[in-house]
């Protein structure tokens, strides 16, 4: 037995009606840049370093490092206000935070050296 024809029209005006959404006057963005993407990424990882580094008793001065050396691996670096000369050196997992804490010292007008493994 097939359904009446006046059953089959009402449903479909139903279903149309209610898959038209009316416009909501933005304009469509497109997706960020890969670039953007990572300095996000950088600006969050960055953030998460320093709240560590606050927890962990350390006063931070301004300057401020974050390499990813893989994907969802970043190298992190900050300079200490209290201890001149040395560098907070961070290694941080996006998955379980910081994996490694170590203190490294600065020559001046030199480059920090990697620290041992």
């Amino acid at each position: 037995m097939t359904p009446p024809r006046s059953f089959l029209l009402m449903t479909a005006a139903l279903l149309t009606g209610a898959c038209a959404t009316p416009p909501t006057g933005r304009r469509p963005q497109p997706p960020a840049s890969p670039t953007v993407q990572a300095e996000l990424g950088q600006r969050e990882v960055i953030q998460a370093g320093e709240e560590y580094a606050r927890s962990h008793g350390y006063t931070l001065a301004e300057g401020r490092e974050a390499t990813e050396v893989r994907p969802n691996y970043w190298r992190l670096r900050f300079g200490l206000a209290e201890e001149q000369g040395k560098l907070l050196h961070l290694e941080f997992d996006e998955g379980s935070g910081v994996v490694r804490e170590e203190v490294i010292p600065v020559a001046p007008g030199l480059a920090p050296a990697a620290p041992n493994p």
